[in-house]
């Protein structure tokens, strides 16, 4: 919503002496948020109850769209990127509740598999959808109205979820104040959240700020410390131990790296077909059919595909989709028809996008049966964090290289380089996975098979398995 408009909200600013640095933050503010408080957002739905967290978090979408809308008035940017961070914790709760409800109602089996499918083909059809109405609204009307009618989409939303997702119920078996570890999300929150703020402030104002460094420091100190602490202090952690497995590990860093590079290529692309392709937001957002058309065909194969194939092959499959899509953007001509290698990536990505989401949410749900607000978490949190972190990391990049050579084509293409180097990453460890599994007795996804057993057989089966 925010990528396809940013020149127009970004001229709304210019009295504010705002700086084009600042659409980093368009989409990493929100990303920060959504990425950190997952974290904590799935173990509040296991105590408290899905339904009622999910609906908080409508709630929450509505009250700051509508400020969001609003900040217009105020005139600063910073107030807006403000807005859009506290927005981005409304969707922090419905996004592991929403999976989390829906591993609740729905049992192993391929009709879980195609409801996960449709569950990733929201990447792509949000995209679209998001990008094609902001860029029309802000285009040809006011852009606070992007704001404004999603607070109204999202009323709607919050009633149809009221009469019609059943209601569970939370953790009843003791005090879920204890359970809920205030102390593990305190730091846990604090350590991610300024980890981010640094990557994506430290581009803006530059590195040689005491408070950049300092806040560096100290968030690496303090994610030290949220690691210690969950495994060592306390009784109820936020992590699941029987996410401290190499498998497990390499399926969450795929995601991360993959993930993270998409966030990259995104905000490129974006950079790139508005301000050297010139396109209005409409045109823009007019692109983004290829991926509501391609993620549609693709979620609807994901099922069949996820039911037949061993996840770590599909894993492996989207991050080396995630990589050629980075690659590609990188070596794109300004002045070639979008028909040619622009219409060629999306294709590309719009696979990565829905066999990775919903395989990663599959492999969570069945080996976290019990934490199914905890298992949507995790793989929501790695998938918006890293967006946002690598982003900062990649704009990192891009702008110490226009410092240099002052060519904005050759800083936008520094930051893909980053970004397919990420994305390496996430290929060389689906590697790795696909080497440490074991084959079960019939050579396809067992874990997806199993049912009707007790959880803690689950959970054992299928990390051999994996």
């Amino acid at each position: 919503m925010c990528l396809s408009t940013m020149n127009i909200i970004l001229k709304d600013f210019e009295n504010s002496n705002t700086s084009s640095a600042y659409t980093t933050w368009f989409m990493g503010g929100y990303a920060l948020t959504v990425g950190s408080f997952i974290l904590v957002s799935g173990r509040i739905a296991d105590l408290y109850g899905f339904k009622k967290i999910f609906n908080i978090g409508w709630i929450w979408i509505i009250v700051w769209s509508i400020i969001s809308g609003f900040s217009f008035y105020t005139n600063s940017i910073i107030f807006f990127i403000i807005c859009r961070a506290f927005q981005g914790i409304g969707f922090a709760l419905i996004l592991p509740t929403g999976l989390g409800i829906l591993g609740h109602i729905y049992s192993n089996g391929e009709r879980k598999n195609f409801v996960f499918g449709c569950v990733g083909a929201n990447g792509p059809t949000g995209a679209c959808v998001g990008a094609l109405m902001a860029g029309v609204v802000a285009q040809t009307w006011w852009w606070p109205w992007i704001f404004w009618l999603l607070a109204i989409f999202s009323f709607i939303l919050l009633i149809l979820s009221i009469v019609y997702i059943p209601h569970f119920e939370g953790d009843t078996t003791g005090n879920r104040l204890q359970k809920l570890n205030i102390p593990g999300c305190i730091i846990g929150l604090a350590g991610l959240i300024l980890m981010n703020f640094v990557w994506t402030q430290g581009p803006v104002v530059g590195w040689n700020k005491a408070y950049i460094i300092v806040l560096l420091v100290v968030s690496v100190l303090l994610i030290a410390a949220f690691f210690v602490y969950e495994l060592k202090f306390t009784e109820f952690p936020l992590l699941p131990k029987s996410i401290f497995n190499i498998k497990i590990g390499l399926v969450l860093a795929c995601m991360s790296f993959g993930w993270g590079s998409f966030g990259a290529w995104q905000f490129y692309y974006w950079n790139i077909i508005l301000n050297l392709r010139n396109y209005t937001p409409i045109e823009g957002g007019l692109t983004y059919i290829t991926f509501l058309v391609l993620g549609c065909i693709a979620s609807l194969l994901a099922s069949f595909i996820i039911s037949h194939t061993k996840p770590s092959f599909i894993i492996s499959f989207s991050t080396i989709c995630f990589m050629v899509g980075c690659i590609m953007l990188s070596v794109t001509p300004i002045e070639q028809s979008f028909f040619r290698l622009t219409f060629g990536m999306q294709f590309i990505l719009a696979w990565a996008m829905d066999l990775s989401f919903p395989t990663c949410c599959l492999i969570l749900s069945d080996l976290m049966k019990n934490n199914q607000g905890m298992a949507g978490s995790l793989v929501s949190t790695v998938v918006n964090y890293s967006v946002s972190l690598f982003l900062g990391m990649s704009t990192c990049v891009e702008i110490e290289t226009y410092k240099h050579n002052q060519d904005q084509l050759s800083s936008y293409r520094a930051g893909l380089y980053f970004a397919t180097g990420i994305a390496g990453l996430g290929v060389i460890c689906s590697f790795i996975f696909i080497f440490v599994q074991r084959k079960d007795a019939n050579g396809t996804n067992a874990f997806i098979e199993i049912e009707n057993v007790d959880d803690s057989s689950i959970e054992k089966k299928d990390i051999e398995n994996m």
